[in-house]
C-alpha cells in the first residue's frame, strides 16, 4: 500500500469553492498526469496504501490480514474515504486492495471512485509485485493501467488507456502500493536510508525519503507515538512539494498520518479512522 498527489500533475488550481460554479473540463494531459485537483487529492490516498501490522522475520514477514479505514481531507475539509485492505491468498501471494470513494463536494458530484490492487509476494523479506491493477471512474473520464511483473524476463509490461509500455526492472522494483509498506518494513530493519526504485507507466521513478524527529499525532483512531518520514522534492511544475508520514510503531508501522503540500496552497491530509 501505496499514503502513492501520487503522480507529479501540472493541473490548474482549484476553483474557489462556489456553489454556483461548475465543473470545467480540463485540458488534456499525459497518462502519468491527474485530471483535475479534486482527482489529484483522492488519488493521493493511494500511492499511500496503509502496511499491515509486521513483525521482522529472516525471509518474509509475519503479516496479518488487515482492514482499514481512512478520512481524506483538504484544507482541513473531507473530500473523500478510503478503505484498504491486505489478504492472503492462500498461494503463496498476497493481495493489497485500496477503493477510494469521494463523500463531499466536487468529489462526490463527479462520482469518483478509485480501485487499486496489487499482488505481490516475498523475497528476502520485502514485497515482490507480480501484478498491479489500478481503475479511475468519474463522470469525467474513466482511466486505467495495468502492469505485469515478468521476473524471469526482468521486464514490466504496462498498458494505460489504451498506450502499452515495456521496460527494464530493476532489482527491488516495486509498484506503487507497496511504497508504504516498504516503509514499514525497514523502519522495522532500523533502516538509515529509504530509497525505492517504483514501477510507473513507461519508466522506472526513483524515491527517497528522510526520517525526521519522532512525534505523538492524534487521529480519530487515537493518539500514537509515530516515525516521521519525508519526502521532499522539485515536481515538474517546478514547485516544491512535501509529503509527511507518520509511522506507529505500536501498531507496526501502519502509517496513521499523511500528509502532502502540492506547493500551490493546498494542503491533502489523510488520517486513520478505523482498523479492524
Amino acid at each position: 500500500m501505496a499514503l502513492r498527489c501520487p503522480r507529479r500533475c501540472n493541473c490548474p488550481r482549484t476553483a474557489p469553492r462556489s456553489r454556483e460554479r461548475r465543473f470545467r473540463h480540463h485540458r488534456r494531459h499525459s497518462p502519468a498526469r491527474c485530471p483535475d485537483p479534486v482527482m489529484r487529492l483522492l488519488l493521493l490516498a493511494l500511492l499511500l496504501c496503509c502496511a499491515p501490522p509486521v513483525s521482522a522475520a529472516a525471509d518474509a514477514p509475519a503479516l496479518k490480514p488487515f482492514h482499514a479505514q481512512y478520512l481524506t481531507l483538504r484544507n482541513g475539509q473531507e473530500v473523500g474515504r478510503t478503505t484498504l485492505e491486505l489478504r492472503d491468498n492462500g498461494d503463496g501471494s498476497w493481495t493489497l486492495r485500496s477503493d477510494t470513494r469521494g463523500t463531499s463536494g466536487l468529489a462526490r458530484m463527479a462520482g469518483v471512485q478509485v480501485v487499486e490492487t496489487s499482488r505481490l509476494r516475498w523475497r528476502d523479506g520485502r514485497p515482490q509485485p507480480l501484478r498491479y491493477d489500478y481503475r479511475q471512474d468519474s463522470v469525467l473520464k474513466t482511466r486505467t493501467r495495468h502492469a505485469d511483473f515478468d521476473w524471469a524476463a526482468q521486464r514490466v509490461h504496462v498498458r494505460e488507456n489504451g498506450q502499452d509500455h515495456d521496460y527494464a526492472s530493476v532489482p527491488g522494483l516495486i509498484d506503487r502500493q507497496s511504497v508504504t509498506l516498504a516503509l514499514a518494513l525497514d523502519l522495522l530493519r532500523g533502516a538509515s536510508r529509504f530509497e525505492y526504485a517504483v514501477a510507473v507507466a513507461d519508466q522506472v521513478e526513483h524515491m527517497s525519503y528522510v526520517r525526521a524527529a519522532d512525534a505523538v499525532v492524534t487521529v480519530p483512531a487515537g493518539s500514537f507515538h509515530s516515525a516521521v518520514l519525508v519526502r521532499d522534492r522539485i515536481g515538474r511544475n517546478h514547485r516544491r512539494r512535501v509529503s509527511r508520514s507518520w509511522f506507529a510503531a505500536q501498531l507496526g508501522y501502519l502509517p496513521v498520518q499523511i500528509e502532502q503540500d502540492d506547493g500551490k496552497g493546498d494542503i491533502v491530509t489523510l488520517r486513520l479512522l478505523q482498523l479492524d
